[in-house]
């Protein structure tokens, strides 16, 4: 693992597992929530094989004290500089893409994993940019409303679309879900649902289940 920076109109600080090199199969790109860090998405995905499997762990450019222990962590988006926010990470994770997944084999598959706000924010990348990609998991997360998906629907009609969630998780009520079943609906997105046992976290023993049963 390392910790590496990329230029943006901030420092952008993003954190790897593995190298990429030509052996490699996979590429991961991995959003961390609110209140969270690259780190914490790298420790999640740190039983991917290295050997065949890239990660790129972005830490989101906003960044403050929290918990009782004041240690540093971030978050992707303020409804205090909204707009601006929103540019700036697309362009770091832009710049990201450009540097390791523009250029590599077609046969690489490319996976998109968002935990809570992570998920929103791949998600608005993707409307601006339309990257490559072979699939998309928002893990406890949510799809942004005030943007239209509909005229990407050709550009998602290959690429796999997951939502897996806990059955406990206070941000993903019942009521929550329906609402996005509706958006997910008039969007005309293909989204395949899942659900576990716990509550608004990534158990590691889930995701290692889910990533190698469903996405791989």
């Amino acid at each position: 693992m390392s910790r590496r920076s990329i230029a943006v109109e901030s420092s952008g600080h993003y954190f790897t597992n593995g190298e990429l090199t030509k052996k490699t199969k996979h590429i991961w790109i991995a959003l961390h929530g609110y209140g969270q860090t690259g780190e914490y998405m790298k420790e999640k995905l740190k039983f991917l094989d290295p050997s065949d499997h890239f990660v790129i762990c972005p830490e989101a450019l906003n960044s403050f004290y929290w918990h009782a222990n004041n240690e540093p962590v971030a978050c992707w988006m303020t409804k205090r500089h909204r707009y601006e926010e929103i540019v700036a990470f697309v362009s770091f994770l832009d710049l990201l893409y450009d540097r390791y997944c523009r250029h590599v084999n077609q046969e690489v598959k490319i996976h998109l994993i968002g935990f809570s706000q992570g998920c929103a924010t791949l998600w608005r990348w993707i409307h601006a940019s339309q990257p490559r990609f072979t699939d998309l998991t928002n893990w406890a997360g949510w799809i942004p409303e005030d943007i239209s998906y509909l005229h990407m629907e050709n550009y998602l009609r290959e690429k796999s679309i997951f939502l897996h969630y806990g059955d406990s998780d206070k941000f993903i009520t019942e009521e929550q879900v329906e609402k996005l079943k509706d958006l997910i609906s008039e969007n005309k997105l293909n989204v395949a649902s899942s659900v576990f046992k716990g509550k608004h976290h990534i158990p590691h023993d889930e995701i290692k289940r889910f990533v190698n049963k469903v996405v791989l």
